[in-house]
């Protein structure tokens, strides 16, 4: 079994650490934001921060930090008294001898000063410490899982040594603690190598620290892996978006879903992110031993979407996009999805005895727009029937009484030419009768023609319309749905019905034959 050690500028994530690292993050905000204030000349301020960060976590480190800034402010009591109370707390501190080096300096420049004898000036006070930035002591946590194992930590003696061999006798570097596991030191600007010593059944393992002025440095070794480990966090512009690490071919299952990190062995990764509606997308990463690292995939959604058609109060209907059949729609189930290329189609939705919709629609990139069409029922045109039969049967009835009124005519013009036509002849009567019935028949049946023509035409019944829903995400098959940062709202152009009026059309037209006449309807309704 081999050791791992993980360093890390912020925390790293074990399992029952949530408190742990809510802590660290309140000790890391003291810290910075102290040194901030430090550096922006405000040292007054920074000390109070300081001062506050100690309170509330007692960590040596803060004690330093806050002594710097009071010496800096000429204020050495108060520096003196932070000194103090870093030795009281922290006997151990890998730069101790300095800190008692500043108290003893400090107690010399607040002590009596020395006269002057025999005219000589009185001796020269030592110089003030440096309370520059880098002056300032930073915090190192350092944990392990589980806990106990032997920590040491090593300086370079030179500005520039050889590298540190775990197991060798490494002359150019200096051990400054020894300690165990958990445990936090105050430790200046420069490079430091820690190792972890064998413990139980672990070997040891080693890794190298920068520490820069003011920060915390959160160090955490699990002990319960085989190799050197990095923590390798992966977000996406899509919440949720499925994630596999190595295998993606996903010949086994998917590592987690965005934004996800744990501890991974260093060296390189391909990385495999997909989501629904998105185009899969990868890359790859090369970590090293103690490297935090956040890689942000972005995807794109494709180049094709999807409609959800009902037809609500219809019983069935049958949808057609592009004049193509796409399917059929029956009362009680799910809509009918249309895949499509994103862009706009023409749609039309039919039902029987009902107004077809007809119009165009705008499909959405990678997503779905829920469509529910309202068919209107088609205006009853019995009456209109009635009343064209009628006219039909009246302007029948008369032509043929007029044709017959007619031939009356002719038989009796030829009878008074020939002086035969008797003054009571029935057929005069007739004729007359005839005549005057065709009369009638044709404004009658005018009159129910021209009636019948209208209400062919009128329809106080609004076209049949469409609504659209929200558009929403395809459906995840793992029942986890992705969520876009940019909730896309639909157009509120999706949709152009076409307007029903403009296709009817009627058409009377007249019809004669051998002793017969009438009128003949048709047309679209």
């Amino acid at each position: 079994m081999f050791l791992l050690v993980l360093l890390m500028a912020v925390f790293a994530v074990l399992p029952g650490s949530a408190a742990g690292d809510q802590r660290i993050d309140a000790i890391r905000k003291r810290m910075e934001d102290g040194l901030a204030l430090f550096v922006a000349g405000k040292a007054q301020q920074a000390a109070a921060q300081f001062d506050a960060g100690y309170a509330e976590q007692p960590y040596s480190a803060f004690l330093f930090n806050a002594g710097v800034c009071y010496e800096k402010l000429g204020k050495s009591s108060e520096a003196l008294a932070r000194y103090e109370k870093y030795v009281e707390v922290d006997p151990e501190a890998p730069d101790i001898a300095d800190v008692r080096a500043r108290i003893a300096r400090l107690k010399q420049a607040l002590g009596p000063p020395e006269p002057e004898v025999d005219g000589a000036p009185p001796p020269r006070r030592a110089a003030p410490p440096d309370t520059g930035s880098d002056s300032m002591r930073s915090l190192v946590v350092i944990e392990t899982e589980p806990s106990g194992a032997p920590v040491r930590v090593f300086r370079p003696l030179g500005a520039h040594p050889p590298p540190f061999q775990l197991g060798a006798s490494n002359p150019s570097w200096a051990e400054i603690v020894t300690t165990t596991a958990p445990t936090s030191l105050s430790l200046g600007v420069g490079l430091y190598h820690i190792v972890i010593d064998e413990f139980q059944d672990f070997n040891a393992s080693d890794t190298q620290l920068r520490v820069s002025a003011g920060h915390v440095h959160h160090f955490k070794a699990n002990l319960s892996q085989g190799v050197f480990m990095a923590f390798l966090r992966v977000s996406s512009n899509v919440r949720g978006a499925h994630l596999w690490l190595d295998k993606v071919d996903k010949s086994r299952p998917e590592w987690g879903t965005t934004p996800y990190g744990e501890l991974v062995p260093v060296g390189k990764h391909k990385i495999f992110v997909e989501a629904p509606g998105f185009n899969p997308a990868s890359t790859e990463v090369t970590l090293d031993g103690g490297e935090r690292r956040e890689v942000q995939v972005e995807l794109t959604r494709v180049d094709h979407g999807l409609l959800l058609v009902d037809a609500m109060d219809a019983p069935e209907a049958w949808v057609s996009l592009d004049g193509k059949s796409v399917g059929r729609w029956v009362k009680g189930g799910p809509g009918l999805e249309v895949k499509a290329s994103a862009g706009k189609h023409h749609l039309v939705v039919e039902s029987d005895g009902r107004k077809d919709f007809d119009g165009s629609v705008e499909v959405p990139r990678g997503q779905l727009l829920p469509l529910h069409v309202r068919l209107i029922p088609k205006y009853p045109r019995g009456a209109a029937w009635i009343q064209a039969g009628l006219s039909a049967v009246l302007i029948g009835g008369g032509i043929y009484l007029g044709s017959e009124s007619q031939t009356i005519e002719k038989d009796l013009d030829e009878q008074r030419r020939l002086g035969t036509l008797a003054a009571d002849d029935p057929d005069i009567v007739k004729g007359k009768w005839f005549a005057i019935g065709a009369n009638g028949a044709f404004a009658a049946g005018g009159l129910l023609a021209a009636l019948s023509t209208w209400n062919f035409i009128k329809d106080p019944l609004p076209d049949s319309s469409l609504t659209a829903d929200e558009l929403r995400e395809f459906d995840d098959p793992s029942a986890r749905r992705p969520v876009a940062p940019v909730t896309l709202r639909p157009p509120t152009r999706l949709l152009e019905p076409r307007r029903e009026s403009a296709r009817r059309r009627i058409e009377v037209s007249p019809i004669f034959g051998d002793g017969f006449g009438g009128v003949g309807f048709g047309g679209t309704f």
